[in-house]
C-alpha cells in the first residue's frame, strides 16, 4: 500500500475556535494594547517634563550668569523680567529677586533647608570663635547679594511648572561699581 502524499485529517465538529474564546482572547489583547498606550502615554508626559526642567535650569544660570557679568546695571533695581523668546523659548518667562525681596505669587508652603543661612550662621561663629567683631562680619555680609531667578513654563499635568535657583553675587558685579569711589578705591568727596 501506498501512503497518500496529501492527506487531510478527517474533519471534527469541535475544532475550530468558539465565539467565547475569540471574544475573551480580543478583550486580553485590547486591555495589554491600552496599558502599553497609557504606559507610553506616561513616558511621554514625564519626558516632556524632564525636559522643561532642564531647560528652565540651563535658562536660569544663563541669567544668573549675564546679572553676575553686569549686563543688568542700569535696570537691575527696578525689577526685571521678561521672556527667552530671543533664546528660542518663547514659553520660559523669567523673574528676578534681589536680597529679601520676594517673588510675586510664592508658594510658601514648602519649606525648605536653608543650607544658605546654615552656613552664614556656622561662619558667623568661627569669625567670632577667632575673635572678629560684629563690625567686621557685617562688612564681610554686606558685600555680596543675594540673587534668585524664577524660570516659569507651560504645565504639565500636575507637575512643578517652575525652577528658582540662587546664587550669592559680589555686591559690585551686581549693581556695578560704587560711584563714590575712585579708581584706587578711596572715597570720593561729593559736593552736596
Amino acid at each position: 500500500m501506498r501512503p497518500a502524499r496529501f492527506a487531510r485529517p478527517p474533519r471534527s465538529r469541535g475544532a475550530g475556535f468558539s465565539l467565547a474564546e475569540v471574544a475573551v482572547t480580543i478583550a486580553i489583547v485590547a486591555i495589554t494594547v491600552l496599558a502599553c498606550y497609557q504606559g507610553l502615554d506616561g513616558s511621554m508626559l514625564t519626558a516632556a517634563q524632564t525636559r522643561n526642567m532642564k531647560v528652565a535650569r540651563e535658562l536660569a544660570q544663563l541669567t544668573l550668569g549675564q546679572v553676575e557679568s553686569g549686563l543688568y546695571w542700569e535696570e537691575i533695581e527696578s525689577g526685571i523680567g521678561g521672556s527667552y523668546a530671543e533664546e528660542g523659548y518663547p514659553s520660559f518667562y523669567y523673574e528676578i529677586a534681589l536680597g529679601d525681596d520676594q517673588f510675586i505669587d510664592v508658594d510658601t508652603s514648602q519649606q525648605r533647608f536653608d543650607s544658605w543661612a546654615y552656613q552664614t550662621e556656622l561662619r558667623e561663629q568661627r569669625l567670632l570663635d577667632e575673635g572678629a567683631t560684629d563690625e567686621e562680619i557685617d562688612e564681610q555680609e554686606q558685600s555680596f547679594e543675594e540673587v534668585r531667578v524664577r524660570v516659569t513654563f507651560d504645565s504639565v499635568l500636575d507637575f512643578s511648572n517652575e525652577v528658582i535657583l540662587e546664587r550669592w553675587i559680589p555686591w559690585e558685579q551686581v549693581y556695578g561699581p560704587d560711584e563714590e569711589r575712585d579708581s584706587s578705591g578711596e572715597e570720593v568727596a561729593s559736593d552736596v
